[in-house]
């Protein structure tokens, strides 16, 4: 294929380039960069050995819950590979600039469309290695395997992103190609994919409950043991062709690497198939769907009237950036991504009967989920609210030609971001200590704890991002990436661990009865002014800097 070999071209270049690119970045960028991606990294494999030596203790079916856990491991991996898939190729095959530039070229469909299939399965599974790889070092480690493991889970693991990410482009190119148009028609598709998507949920959160029978069933002890367990998923050929191979099964592994293998040749092909037939149709459809005549001309006319107390301003800023939001797919959906996931997870805290557990564990549990919410909200805040005003662009001239002032419209996103932040990541921390029944002093420092954290978070994003502005970039990925991006990122991390850690080591202290009450009283109170102190300049000063950096500008 002359012409994908072309394409292969243009992506080595594109790659020698962009390696020119990262060598002249910062070194404080690469330097922590490095530094959080070993911790990150060692971290895990910590804790995943820790987990393994756990199972060993119980003895003889220790063994038997490891080779079952590889399965439902790999099964929840393959999930959210496919999840990322579908909203990554989306993007990356019908929404990028680069599609134009393509189609104009002497190329054939099925070569743009492999290779933009390749592309997104790179883009959408990148991070499967920064947990597969802590996952089968500790897992070496315990089973005192030979580092070839290594080689093996290479050669398992390119197949195995090849078949899920395929899966997720055939489904949005069906998807795309075939969703009913009529609202009513799309209402009722959504409906009836939630309610199988519940029904499914509902048969496997099912646990091992020891009042309903003494016989111990692993199947009932681990929830979707039984869908990970089906012998026909490329999860359960990668899980088994690792064991079989960790075992000294050659021929087993071997077969099993070629069903994954042949599996992920028949993807392919299906995708180049599926593509060359319908690609520009669908393309051309989609295009022609950004500017349809009959849509009305006004989004959000219920929300419009319930802001028409606010000034016409700060209305029509706040209006704009939400449409903004709900029109990029790949804001929202990540967003949701994070948030729907961490919402699943509270909601199921009682599956597992957390609130059974003695109070200090429980404790912990809740500190711990305080800290999950906050490290999204970080990471959501270095990638959309930190690059706000930086996406403005080159139109940033009409804001400040515009009957108003750069105060209020760096307040006007803070106080949207806040607004937002709080009421997603408060309702997440309320659902999480009601699930596992805390102590009301645990509630309120959780809640008072996240509404600092978003406070901190979208201060420091919006203060930054005025600081350093930058008009000339319009991806908000490169925005990120700058020094800016960087030290945003640091600074909230930083200020995550500082209102954290006081809070949960008194509670700690507290529920093993290692202080007095008198004692958890005053820490808490000296606690509160720490939070208070830190929350209000880590907000206030980098707001400030951000509207004098603002009003230094000509615009």
């Amino acid at each position: 294929m002359p012409g994908f070999s072309a394409i292969g071209r243009k992506t080595r270049y594109h790659f020698i380039n962009t390696g020119r690119i990262l060598r002249e970045q910062s070194l404080f960028k690469c330097i922590f960069i490095a530094i959080f991606a070993i911790v990150l990294e060692g971290g895990l494999c910590l804790l995943f050995l820790d987990g393994f030596e756990f199972l060993d203790s119980f003895s003889g079916i220790g063994s038997i819950i490891v080779s079952r856990l590889f399965s439902v491991f790999f099964f929840g991996m393959s999930c959210m590979l496919v999840m990322s898939s579908i909203v990554t190729s989306y993007v990356t095959i019908f929404r990028s600039d680069e599609v134009r530039f393509l189609l104009v070229r002497p190329f054939a469909m099925s070569d743009i469309v492999v290779y933009k299939f390749f592309e997104s399965a790179m883009l959408s599974s990148w991070a499967f290695f920064f947990i597969i790889v802590p996952f089968i070092s500790a897992f070496a480690l315990h089973a005192k395997l030979s580092p070839a493991i290594a080689l093996w889970t290479l050669l398992f693991s390119v197949p195995f992103l090849v078949v899920c990410a395929g899966l997720g482009t055939v489904a949005v190119i069906l998807l795309v190609r075939w969703f009913p148009r009529v609202r009513i028609f799309k209402a009722l598709s959504i409906l009836v994919a939630l309610s199988i998507c519940l029904s499914a949920w509902w048969f496997l959160r099912t646990v091992y409950n020891p009042d309903e029978e003494a016989l111990f069933d692993i199947a009932r002890l681990v929830p979707g043991l039984r869908m990970a367990s089906c012998e026909l998923l490329p999860s359960w050929w990668f899980a088994e062709g690792i064991m079989a191979l960790s075992r000294g099964q050659w021929f087993r592994g071997t077969m099993l690497w070629g069903v994954l293998l042949s599996s992920a040749a028949l993807v392919t092909v299906c995708v180049e198939w599926i593509g060359s037939a319908s690609f520009y149709d669908i393309w051309q459809l989609v295009c022609g769907s950004k500017n349809r005549g009959n849509r009305t001309a006004v989004l959000f006319r219920r929300l419009e009237r319930m802001l028409t107390p606010l000034a016409h301003d700060v209305r029509a800023m706040i209006l704009k950036d939400i449409r903004i939001f709900c029109r990029d797919p790949m804001q929202w959906s990540q967003a949701l991504v994070f948030f729907g996931l961490l919402g699943l997870y509270f909601a199921n805290l009682r599956s597992f009967k957390y609130e059974a557990l003695p109070e200090e564990w429980r404790s912990i549990i809740s500190f711990l989920n305080v800290f999950s919410v906050s490290a999204v909200m970080c990471s959501l805040g270095s990638r959309f609210i930190y690059p706000q005003l930086s996406l403005e662009g080159q139109g940033f001239w009409i804001l400040g030609l515009s009957p108003t002032s750069s105060k209020r419209i760096l307040l006007t996103k803070f106080l949207l971001s806040l607004v937002t932040m709080t009421s997603v990541s408060g309702a997440l921390i309320l659902l999480s200590t009601e699930m596992l029944k805390s102590d009301p002093a645990a509630r309120i420092a959780s809640f008072a704890l996240i509404c600092s954290v978003s406070l901190a978070v979208c201060g420091l994003s919006c203060g930054l991002g005025a600081i350093f502005l930058d008009l000339r970039q319009k991806n908000p990925a490169a925005i990120v990436s700058g020094f800016g991006g960087t030290l945003n990122l640091v600074l909230s991390l930083a200020f995550l661990l500082a209102a954290i850690l006081p809070f949960g080591i008194i509670f700690h202290l507290n529920f093993r009865a290692a202080i007095t009450p008198t004692t958890m009283r005053h820490a808490l109170l000296a606690a509160g002014a720490w939070l208070v102190i830190i929350t209000s300049l880590t907000t206030a000063i980098p707001i400030a800097m951000g509207v004098r950096s603002l009003n230094n500008r000509d615009f």
